[in-house]
């Protein structure tokens, strides 16, 4: 089976070799690797050259990850889409992995794979080991309300069957980011998907501060409601009553104040260097409380 790995860049000129490599250093070698150069102004697609006799770099101007995804996709020669992201970078097995799991599921196109992973600072030093919540017994209805509520999986460790971007859409380009958020919701609430949990750690995720901004994490926490009134307005009534009740329901019997480390604390990593994401936590906080783990 070959697998189609796709690196979106935008200005990534610090981490990219090491992406790179990571990519083709893959134990698993049925891999072709697609580099989009979304309209980099750094040094990006010098780095890419350095690499042209292994991997395939389509240029394009600036338009987003969604965008950059996208061409890619439409691109690709594989079964399986892989995403990958220019400061991350994958352990040698990780596909391997990956595969080995894919041929215990019985309907290859309806599973989005993702994994845990390490997450590790600009420099390359671990900051912590990110273990996702496994709930690949959860029924999809009580998986769904939970991935309504808080986003789930990461997007570098995720692996998609090109048959299902085909039949139900690929990143919506409109939203900004957030685009694996709304992938996740549209595949599982309406074409009954499931995000399928590879219980290792396969990737090296990289929190810097120069990914999102304080700013944007108040424009990313409203994109991701819009996202889910957008996705729940898709549904049939009666089915998107259920899902809101519930959702209401799991709001009220999982206040803020005491959210696990797989909800508050680890979201905000997944997205913003720990000094940010302490910042937004203790503005949680009415009281001052520290957080703890």
């Amino acid at each position: 089976m070959l697998v189609s790995i796709v690196i979106p860049v935008f200005n990534a000129e610090k981490y990219l070799e090491e992406c790179l490599n990571s990519a083709l250093e893959q134990t698993y070698k049925q891999i072709e690797i697609i580099v989009v150069n979304d309209g980099s102004t750094d040094n990006s697609l010098k780095v890419m050259k350095a690499f042209s006799d292994k991997i395939k770099i389509i240029s394009k101007s600036n338009g987003g990850t969604a965008s950059a995804l996208n061409i890619g996709i439409k691109a690709m020669k594989g079964e399986w889409f892989k995403w990958l992201s220019a400061d991350d970078s994958l352990y040698p097995s990780a596909i391997d992995e990956l595969i080995l799991e894919i041929h215990k599921l019985e309907n290859k196109k309806k599973n989005i794979l993702y994994s845990n992973y390490d997450i590790i600072n600009s420099e390359g030093k671990k900051i912590k080991q990110f273990i996702e919540p496994n709930y690949n017994q959860l029924n999809s209805f009580d998986f769904n309300v939970i991935l309504l509520e808080h986003y789930i999986g990461n997007g570098t460790t995720s692996l998609i069957h090109k048959s299902a971007l085909d039949e139900y859409g690929v990143f919506d380009e409109t939203i900004g980011f957030a685009e694996d958020y709304e992938l996740w919701l549209r595949f599982c609430l309406i074409y009954n998907c499931r995000l399928h949990l590879v219980p290792k750690i396969l990737a090296r995720y990289r929190v810097h501060d120069t990914q999102l901004s304080e700013k944007k994490m108040n424009l990313a926490l409203a994109k991701a409601e819009e996202i889910r009134k957008m996705i729940l307005n898709q549904l049939e009534p009666i089915q998107r009553q259920k899902y809101e009740i519930a959702l209401r329901q799991k709001k009220k019997e999982k206040p803020l104040t005491i959210r696990t480390r797989h909800t508050l604390r680890d979201i905000m990593l997944k997205v913003f260097p720990k000094s940010v994401s302490d910042k937004i936590i203790k503005a949680y906080f009415k009281k001052g409380k520290k957080y703890n783990d």
